[in-house]
């Protein structure tokens, strides 16, 4: 039981590091996957001098809506006011007709109370009158505001043409600048299909030439063969014949050798009857050559 939890044990563990390599793997693999989408995302990076440029150009966009924001809520408050001084005109001229009926009313009738609604009429239209002077007065400053809103967004507008001018060149050399790149990098790729070219050109020239000798090889390899199998097919026939002769040779030998021995002996038997004769001959010639 001990060694069967054991084993169960050793599993689980096994199992748990399996699935953390494999979740750390994957982890990885997306990690990759995000930093490749980034980097194909990434625009080529432009440079400081036009990104500058750019930057200025946009702040001058800016500073010239609000120059002319600004000549809008002038204008819309110079219309208002026109608006207020009309009204207050329309009061003033009514003012007027009262204070010219009272006049000819204390003219008919001079009491005190008709010169008296003469003079508080006369004092509302004086008022009306200053009121409208001062809104006129209001009216010819909020027209000054207008006049300087307006000359800040001439100047913003010069200042934004200048901007833009400069970001034109900027961009312009820029452009020229990845042109130049561009037709460094199309003369690069020309190159290297050039030399690639060549190369492959030099591989298929060696390949045919390692061909062209592998044949002639195997050719004269076949032709050496077939000699050495000739030679060797003449050899072991040659061998075959000299081993056949052979046993012929041996046994010819065999029978001269014993034809030697024999005529040897014979001579051997032969020559004691000789010497015995020989010496019998000169015993008999000796004694006469005495006599």
């Amino acid at each position: 039981m001990a060694r069967v939890a054991k084993k169960a044990a050793s599993k689980r563990a096994t199992q748990k590091k399996t699935t953390a390599r494999k979740t750390t793997a994957a982890k990885t693999a997306a990690r990759k996957q995000t930093a490749s989408k980034q980097t194909a995302n990434k625009a080529p990076a432009v440079p400081k001098s036009v990104s500058n440029a750019e930057s200025k150009f946009k702040l001058q966009e800016k500073a010239v809506t609000q120059a002319e924001k600004k000549v809008a809520q002038a204008e819309g408050r110079l219309d208002r006011h026109k608006k207020k001084i009309d009204t207050e005109n329309g009061k003033l001229g009514k003012l007027r007709t009262d204070l010219a009926s009272k006049r000819d009313k204390a003219k008919s009738n001079a009491t005190a109370a008709a010169k008296r609604a003469v003079e508080t009429a006369r004092g509302r239209m004086n008022t009306q009158r200053l009121k409208l002077q001062d809104l006129r007065g209001e009216s010819k400053l909020i027209r000054a505001e207008i006049q300087a809103a307006k000359k800040v967004v001439t100047r913003e507008k010069k200042k934004l043409r200048t901007a833009q001018r400069n970001l034109s060149a900027k961009m312009r050399e820029y452009e020229r600048k990845l042109a130049k790149k561009a037709k460094a990098a199309q003369k690069k790729a020309e190159q290297k299909a050039k030399s690639a070219a060549r190369k492959a050109a030099a591989k298929t020239k060696s390949s045919a030439k390692k061909s062209a000798a592998k044949k002639s090889t195997t050719r004269k390899s076949a032709a050496k063969k077939s000699t050495a199998r000739k030679s060797t097919a003449g050899k072991s026939a040659a061998k075959k014949t000299a081993a056949r002769k052979t046993p012929a040779r041996k046994t010819a030998a065999k029978k001269t050798a014993a034809k030697k021995t024999a005529a040897r002996k014979s001579a051997a038997r032969k020559t004691p009857a000789k010497k015995s004769a020989a010496r019998k001959s000169t015993a008999a010639k000796t004694p006469s050559k005495q006599s």
